[in-house]
């Protein structure tokens, strides 16, 4: 077999591009690259630079594992994904004639007691946060209203916050009482829209002072960028003494479905989940949950 001579850094960038083209989100490729470059750093140890893919060994990556193992102050989880990304990687490499042989084929990941760490609002938490959207909109109607809406995105469709920003007039059928969306991957999904959401969509669309396809407009755009969204859950976060982001306020959503009853599969096609194992985490207990289960039982 032919190898082709690139750097590590020509490496990770075709990575990108091949993760990308296999519709891996963009969270998903920034984390696998910090982790490279992590591993990059090591190597400069070893290796001239700039760092030749072919020059990289078996012995190299297997050094690499057992140091970053012996490093008490990385988790186990931690550990874990930078030698996954390792593996992706060097698959990758070897797929793509970068490398002879498959370099990550011996990484052995360390097995890890599950431990559900997710972060959802609690009723109240979620309460508080909507009396302060209350307390914006009596200052600005304009502010308050796009605040409201973009929260019922989130907390009661369980939208991301990418999906919430590129949700459209047309994808939403107020007659049917359903939302399409167009999710990771391109998976399209249809989630049920209460009376009740459909009411505060319908405020935010009556009174908004222009108009655009987009359900989530600023006032500086036609529609609001994902960072404007971040940025806008933030300032309550900070206000309230909470963490509220997009994904905890997603999370809120379906621990609400879980906790009323609504059984895994249901979950996770709403949610747009491609694994089980992702919807499986609303009905295990959390850290929080279980630290208030051991205070009413410790002696």
């Amino acid at each position: 077999m032919e190898i082709i001579s690139v750097t590590f850094s020509q490496a990770i960038e075709g990575f990108k591009i091949y993760l990308f083209e296999k519709n891996r989100s963009i969270n998903t490729i920034r984390s696998y690259s910090q982790d490279l470059r992590f591993f990059e750093s090591w190597l400069f140890s070893i290796h001239s630079n700039p760092i030749m893919v072919q020059e990289i060994t078996k012995t190299d990556i297997k050094d690499f594992e057992r140091e970053i193992k012996a490093i008490t102050s990385l988790s186990p989880a931690t550990v874990n994904r930078r030698l996954v990304a390792i593996k992706k990687w060097a698959d990758y490499l070897f797929v793509s004639k970068f490398s002879p042989v498959n370099l990550g084929d011996e990484i052995e990941i360390k097995k890890v007691q599950k431990q559900n760490t997710i972060r959802w609002l609690t009723r109240q938490e979620v309460g508080r946060l909507l009396h302060a959207v209350e307390m914006t909109k009596h200052k600005n109607l304009q502010k308050g209203l796009l605040h409201e809406t973009l929260i019922i995105l989130l907390v009661n469709l369980g939208l991301r916050i990418d999906e919430a920003c590129s949700l459209t007039k047309t994808s939403i059928s107020f007659r049917n009482s359903i939302v399409n969306v167009t999710g990771k991957g391109n998976k399209h999904r249809i989630v049920p829209l209460t009376e009740k959401t459909k009411a505060h969509i319908q405020m935010w669309l009556d009174n908004r002072d222009k108009d655009s396809e987009y359900i989530l407009i600023s006032s500086k755009s036609n529609q609001l960028s994902t960072r404007a969204a971040q940025h806008i859950l933030k300032k309550y976060s900070t206000q309230l003494g909470i963490e509220i982001t997009p994904h905890s306020l997603r999370h809120t959503y379906c621990k609400q479905l879980a906790n009323s009853g609504v059984g895994l599969q249901s979950i996770a096609e709403l949610a747009g989940h491609s694994s089980m194992d992702t919807t499986r985490i609303y009905v295990t207990p959390s850290i929080k949950e279980l630290q208030i289960a051991l205070k009413k039982t410790e002696f």
